[in-house]
């Protein structure tokens, strides 16, 4: 009878999950070098998946296709939740710049549809092999003059030709650099090109003064399969040899005329609204974006009197297309005043290589309305000159995935399985639930901890706007606030349901 009750407690467990149906689509790389092969992915969440027939991309045959499946389970903020989750992996070799179009998934009866994917074909500037090579190991960059303060990219190339038998590549060093600030931009990209395999890493590099300076050379172990050897599961012994790229010189000049960037760059700012009622936050968004490195820029932060400022940390998005880097800034204000204010106007400078010409860059000044009543906002009003960042928060969440794998066994052992089964899942059940039970009872959450998870709520509730303010009133050293636990508790239980 045990038995059979926790064999019933195990399919009820099962008949409360939460299953959930939903498609998304991806693809191995937006760029994909020039004879290679793409992969689009059609993920799918739902117990009955039919994905469609797929001959042919925007005109580019399908080279192969394949299904994965897999069923998850998963445990987050006290609940329960599985997850049968099915793959359709597509492979096609684009031969020119194409759109992936949408396609329609049927899950459990419904409809879903994936987004349009683009996909850009690019050519390989790796060198050739010289005749009768069997590698190259070569660092080339596009720019061997530089202004100082200026960045260039520098690419690193590892060819191997399909003639070293078992050929592997190991303990790599990245060349030297100590004479700049450098970074990789992205993971090593591997393709193949012309009867060999390409190994391409990019480094971003930015000139710390002016003179004449030594990239030195990256080093690695290329590896041969050696046929004279083999072990002693008949696999053949690898024989190594050290090599070496070449050294890369780079003139530094001295800048022209000194500014903040380098570049040539388009400017972005609007505001949300110009009139806000009292207490409601005004948003500025600034987006600088074109040809140059702005990983090292730093936009400086407004400061207004009777202003309370929060921001983000701004989004840097950098790429490289056919040799020119291109980078993306993006940050973003929020102002919440109870009285008008002005946010001023800011300026910098940009020296475009191209036309030897300094720039001025200026983000106009906005006078904002404030309307409503202030009478109520007076206690909390934070003190003035006060500027704040704040991360968003996550809900607090407990994941933990189990994968499931359907097994064949005897035909009078498969209720052991069950029962084994349906023990541990009971138990890990009760387990989570007493332990986000006992979180919920004992957590106590501090001044800076609540701000950081209440504001980016702050537009869904006045009672949170209000608790914004008294958190950041008390954060500047207002000891006047006092600040209702219980409520406290009580809004941030609000926000991570």
């Amino acid at each position: 009878m045990q038995t059979l009750g926790r064999v019933i407690v195990f399919l009820t467990l099962l008949a409360q999950f939460v299953y959930s149906a939903g498609v998304s689509a991806s693809v191995s790389s937006n760029e994909v070098m020039e004879g290679n092969v793409a992969q689009l992915q059609i993920r799918a969440e739902g117990d009955e998946i039919e994905f469609p027939q797929i001959s042919e991309i925007d005109g580019t045959p399908v080279v192969g296709t394949s299904i994965q499946s897999s069923r998850n389970m998963t445990y987050i903020n006290g609940e329960m939740k599985s997850e049968k989750i099915t793959t359709k992996i597509i492979g096609f070799v684009p031969k020119k710049d194409l759109t992936i179009p949408s396609y329609t998934v049927m899950i459990d009866g419904k409809n879903y549809q994936t987004e349009p994917i683009s996909i850009k074909v690019v050519t390989s500037k790796a060198p050739q092999l010289k005749a009768n090579a069997l590698y190259s190991f070569e660092l080339k960059s596009d720019k061997r003059e530089v202004m100082a303060g200026e960045s260039f990219v520098v690419n690193l190339y590892v060819s191997i030709s399909d003639r070293i038998k078992g050929a592997k590549l190991s303990d790599f060093v990245d060349p030297l650099m100590p004479d700049f600030y450098s970074k990789a931009l992205g993971e090593p990209k591997q393709y193949r090109q012309n009867g060999y395999t390409v190994v391409e890493k990019q480094y971003l590099l930015t000139t710390k003064s002016e003179g004449n300076f030594t990239i030195s050379a990256a080093t690695a172990k290329l590896g041969e399969a050696d046929l004279r050897r083999r072990d002693f599961f008949g696999r053949y012994a690898t024989q190594w040899y050290d090599i070496a790229s070449n050294d890369l010189m780079i003139k530094v000049k001295p800048q022209p005329q000194k500014s903040d960037l380098i570049g040539e760059f388009t400017l972005d700012a609007t505001v949300d609204t110009t009139e806000a009622q009292v207490n409601k936050p005004v948003n500025l968004t600034i987006k600088i974006e074109g040809k140059g490195n702005l990983e090292d820029f730093e936009f400086p932060p407004y400061e207004i009197d009777g202003v309370t400022i929060f921001s983000d940390d701004a989004k840097v998005e950098s790429k490289v297309e056919n040799g020119v880097l291109y980078s993306t800034y993006t940050i973003s204000f929020a102002m919440i005043s109870d009285k008008d204010f002005t946010i001023p106007s800011h300026s910098f400078t940009v020296y475009n290589p191209n036309t030897s010409r300094l720039e001025t860059m200026k983000i106009a000044s906005y006078d904002i309305k404030v309307k409503g009543d202030t009478n109520a906002l007076v206690a909390t009003t934070p003190p003035a000159n006060s500027a704040s960042k704040v991360e968003q928060s996550s809900p607090n969440a407990v994941p933990m995935e189990v994968s499931t794998k359907t097994q064949e066994s005897q035909p009078n052992e498969w209720w052991m399985l069950v029962v084994s089964f349906g023990s541990g899942m009971l138990v890990m059940y009760l387990l989570f639930k007493f332990l986000a039970g006992t979180e919920h009872k004992k957590r106590v959450y501090g001044n800076n901890e609540a701000l950081q998870i209440l504001y980016p709520h702050i537009n869904e509730d006045p009672m949170i706007e209000e608790m914004v303010r008294k958190l950041y009133a008390r954060k500047n050293g207002d000891k006047s606030i006092t600040i209702d636990k219980k409520v406290l508790k009580e809004l941030i239980k609000k926000v991570q349901r």
